[in-house]
């Protein structure tokens, strides 16, 4: 993984630039490391433990044909992201409440051997309680519940934990120190990957290899990469933040990168927007606005080196598509798009950062999402507020019980 900077440096003012990198630097050094710091637990997380009791689960279930994972936000994101980046497609993912949603997806599970898993970290969580429900009263049939279900949740008195002890459905505890979108590297994300068949032992071991190497050693030039952020981020200039990725697999990680932006830095009116975006399709309904528009949102481009998968154009003895197609491969020509799209942003006096993965497969996608882990969170402290907690979420949560208590 590599990152190409100098166009969102060259924005920033020498003097600002430099006293915020001092910054980022004095706090990974002072905070960081202390396992103590329980904000950062997701740093610290026995990887040896976590391991153990993942195989454990996994022995539960030696028998079954389809996953179902009920959950949402936090809850499914992460693993949904992991799930993606390696193109597997074993976990059918129920985030909704939707009911023509819900019915559509139900209906496409024809396998007799369905494994559930519920998860939500408070236990309260309505669209998941909603769903647990519904499938209880329409899906009965399709779930055996004692032998095949399982429920990922804190050790607590809520309706989720109360239904696990009723219902006598497996019990696994949600890390209560790692929040939902912080969690794709603990249990919560780990443990349906494993399921799903991805080898949750080498993910963890990545992962943390990935923040060794950025806290101990500036990989992937981290803190200029936090000092270009803070600089751009205090001029007030900047808006909003796009980032555009030319790998289609990695969808899922960019939702999961939006809810872990915003509900770790939407605390202030300074806070940018995170506007994920597909290339090339947004070309033909963004671009415009990109390069036309206001100058106020700042942009990341992140593009494969390899696709590990390829489909080449052989040459048209015909001559009916243009010459500089013939012997490209879709992957050359998509690259070729994120590239023009670049120098056209540089030259419209855009800031870019560009992100180079090794490859198209699962393993760059996790280096990528420990860095943003990471970038996110320090940032957050950096900017001096709670990037761990989300209190505008939590108020809405509220007011949609007591509206459906007044409707009840």
């Amino acid at each position: 993984m590599f990152f190409e900077l100098k166009n969102w440096k060259n924005k920033t003012n020498t003097r600002e630039f430099s006293k915020e990198k001092k910054k980022v630097l004095e706090f990974t050094n002072q905070n960081i490391g202390n396992e103590n710091l329980k904000d950062f637990y997701f740093l610290h997380e026995t990887s040896k433990l976590l391991n153990k009791e993942i195989s454990r689960v996994v022995k539960l279930f030696p028998e079954f044909e389809d996953i179902v994972l009920v959950g949402t936000g936090g809850s499914s994101l992460g693993s949904k992201a992991l799930l993606m980046a390696s193109c597997n497609s074993r976990i059918t993912f129920l985030e909704n409440i939707d009911p023509i949603y819900v019915i559509e997806r139900l209906k496409k599970l024809k396998k007799k051997k369905i494994l559930l898993i519920i998860i939500s970290k408070s236990g309260e969580t309505t669209e998941v309680l909603s769903l647990y429900k519904i499938i209880t009263i329409y899906f009965n049939s399709m779930i055996n519940f004692k032998s095949r279900a399982l429920v990922i949740t804190e050790k607590q008195n809520s309706s989720l934990f109360r239904i696990c002890e009723e219902e006598e459905i497996k019990f696994i505890e949600h890390n209560p120190n790692i929040g939902g979108r912080f969690s794709c590297f603990s249990i919560t994300g780990l443990l349906p990957a494993k399921l799903a068949g991805l080898n949750s032992n080498y993910i963890k071991k990545l992962s943390n290899l990935t923040f060794k190497e950025i806290i101990n050693n500036n990989k992937y030039s981290f803190v200029d990469n936090l000092a270009s952020l803070l600089c751009l981020n205090k001029t007030n200039k900047y808006k909003g933040h796009t980032v555009l990725s030319y790998q289609k697999s990695l969808i899922s990680l960019m939702q999961w990168y939006r809810q872990l932006w915003g509900e770790s830095l939407g605390k202030n009116k300074n806070a940018l927007h995170l506007m994920p975006a597909l290339g090339s399709l947004d070309q033909h309904s963004q671009l415009q606005m990109w390069l036309g528009g206001p100058n106020n949102i700042l942009y990341t481009i992140i593009i494969p080196r390899k696709r590990e998968k390829d489909l080449w154009l052989r040459a048209d003895k015909k001559k009916l598509i243009p010459y500089y197609l013939e012997k490209k491969s879709l992957g050359n020509i998509l690259n070729s798009m994120a590239f023009a799209t670049y120098k056209a942003l540089v030259k419209a006096g855009r800031p870019v950062r560009l992100v180079y993965l090794d490859n198209s497969g699962l393993y760059p996608a996790v280096k990528l999402m420990s860095f943003l882990m990471l970038e996110v969170s320090i940032l957050g402290k950096c900017l001096n507020i709670n990037p761990f907690n989300q209190p505008a979420v939590e108020s809405v949560k509220l007011l949609t019980k007591k509206i459906l208590k007044q409707d009840g």
